[in-house]
């Protein structure tokens, strides 16, 4: 006959391992109910501290500061004093501009011991004096050699020789750290296995250089580290790598596994002159682009590899006060030129284009057909299937690309023309309500683009419609009628 069990006279381990799972303000309370858990939170070694695990985002912001400091020391200190190997400490201070550096050196130095496996701490940005992470807690061997993932946010980080080696370390994201060129050198020798490194805000890098003993390096990505002048990559299996910020002077060795490649910020123009020496074996590339001062060139270089390309146009920014665009696409810009990337890709298969509110002028007129139909040099897209155009307005030379594809693409399968200005890459999908089942909603558009989108259907129906061949599925997307004002349909 079975026998039913309370749950506190379960085994030790079990309740252990259920406790473990449950994050940490759940875990506090249940030890707070179950006298079995109050011994498991005692050895509870996964601590993420905030004001909302913490429970304190029912208190005023400016009471916060005294609550979570207090709270935060009473646990790191019980669970030192009970023996208890914290393997996460997930720190995340927000409301502390007031905090002590002593204070946090103390916590780090009790915590980061031998076995502790990730490292998170985010400091406010509103300190009088920016926090300087002690290295010393990585000069312990012990400690050094057991991290996994070491994250440090709005904090300084001055590395030296003393520190320990970073055997184990996979994952290092610094963001708006300040970090010399030197000191993140020398971090970087210490972490030989280094999997993935995220830089975000560092502006006192000016060059960075991955060694070709990184060689287990395969993430990297870089955004707006303002003073970055020179990327020199020697990582042999990086097969991922993201920049955000002005085209920088970017030199890649040994870059057979580089399959993956984001750049935002940039001039498409640029990009295209200067791009084909370090994307020999890129399968996949997305750019956005904010301000073109010419056309992309045609070039004989080539992006042999090359299958999926997402090109976004990026809107102007407004400035507050007083409401003004401060940045957009010139009105003459010629949106037929990114057709040279298409030129320079001989086995592409999908391309996206996402136009977002503003980037380009309406300036489309119905006239003659001669006047949609230009030449290229280059011919057939013999592999292209698949091609999606979001945000997709009453451009003429935007109309003029996709003709030139419609006629040189003998194995699309599909072309999506999509009036709102959202896609989701993570589906695959244009981002749109589901008007039948009142489901999410449309994409927000400005008043002001309401008519263009509407005289956007009007040229897809006059211009492109005909061209489509039959074995190719178009799909036109519009406003829906539960979210503007109307709903055309063809």
């Amino acid at each position: 006959m079975s026998q039913n069990l309370g749950f506190e006279e379960l085994p030790q381990d079990i309740l252990h391992r259920i406790h473990s799972l449950l994050p940490v303000q759940e875990a506090a309370r249940a030890a707070c109910a179950s006298r079995g858990l109050l011994h498991s939170w005692r050895c509870y070694s996964d601590l993420t501290l905030n004001c909302e695990t913490l429970g304190l985002t029912h208190k005023k912001f400016e009471e916060r500061e005294t609550y979570i400091i207090d709270k935060v020391d009473k646990i790191l200190r019980n669970h030192y004093g009970n023996g208890v190997k914290v393997t996460t400490l997930k720190l995340h201070l927000a409301p502390c501009n007031n905090i002590k550096a002593a204070c946090l050196d103390g916590w780090l130095q009790l915590t980061v011991k031998a076995g502790i496996k990730e490292l998170d701490l985010a400091m406010p940005l509103l300190m009088k004096e920016k926090y300087s992470f002690p290295c010393s807690v990585l000069s312990d061997e012990a400690a050094a050699s057991s991290i996994q993932s070491l994250g440090l946010w709005g904090c300084s980080f001055h590395p030296t020789h003393t520190l320990g080696l970073l055997r184990r370390l996979k994952c290092l994201q610094l963001t708006l750290v300040d970090i010399s060129e030197e000191g993140l050198g020398i971090l970087l020798s210490k972490s030989s296995s280094l999997e993935q490194l995220v830089l975000f805000f560092c502006s006192g890098i000016t060059c960075l250089q991955i060694p070709c003993t990184m060689q287990q390096l395969n993430f990297l990505s870089i955004t707006e580290c303002k003073g970055l002048k020179v990327v020199e990559i020697d990582a042999p299996n990086l097969s991922s790598f993201h920049c955000v910020g002005t085209l920088i002077e970017i030199s890649i060795r040994n870059s057979f596994h580089l399959k993956n490649v984001n750049l935002s910020c940039i001039l498409l123009s640029d990009a295209r002159a200067r791009l084909p020496s370090i994307l020999g074996n890129v399968e996949s590339l997305t750019m956005r682009s904010r301000i073109e001062n010419a056309k992309v060139p045609i070039l004989a270089s080539k992006l042999p590899c090359l299958k999926h390309l997402d090109i976004e146009l990026l809107g102007p920014t407004m400035a507050f006060p007083p409401f003004r665009n401060i940045t957009e696409f010139p009105k003459s810009y010629d949106v037929f030129s990114l057709g040279s990337f298409l030129d320079a890709s001989p086995t592409l298969d999908s391309f996206i284009l996402r136009v977002e509110q503003g980037a380009l002028r309406s300036d489309f007129g119905f006239g003659d057909d001669h006047e949609y139909l230009r030449q290229r040099l280059e011919g057939r897209h013999n592999f292209l299937r698949q091609v999606t155009i979001t945000g997709f307005c009453p451009s003429k030379s935007l109309v003029q690309l996709i003709i030139y594809i419609l006629e040189n693409a003998p194995s699309l399968e599909r072309l999506t023309l999509d009036t709102t200005y959202r896609y989701d890459k993570r589906s695959g999908t244009t981002s749109r309500c589901l008007s039948l089942r009142k489901i999410g909603q449309c994409s927000p558009m400005c008043r002001t683009y309401l008519p263009g989108a509407r005289k956007a259907v009007e040229a897809a129906c006059r211009c492109i419609a005909g061209r489509v061949p039959p074995n190719v599925e178009f799909e036109v997307l519009e406003m829906c009628s539960r979210c503007h004002d109307t709903c055309l349909h063809i």
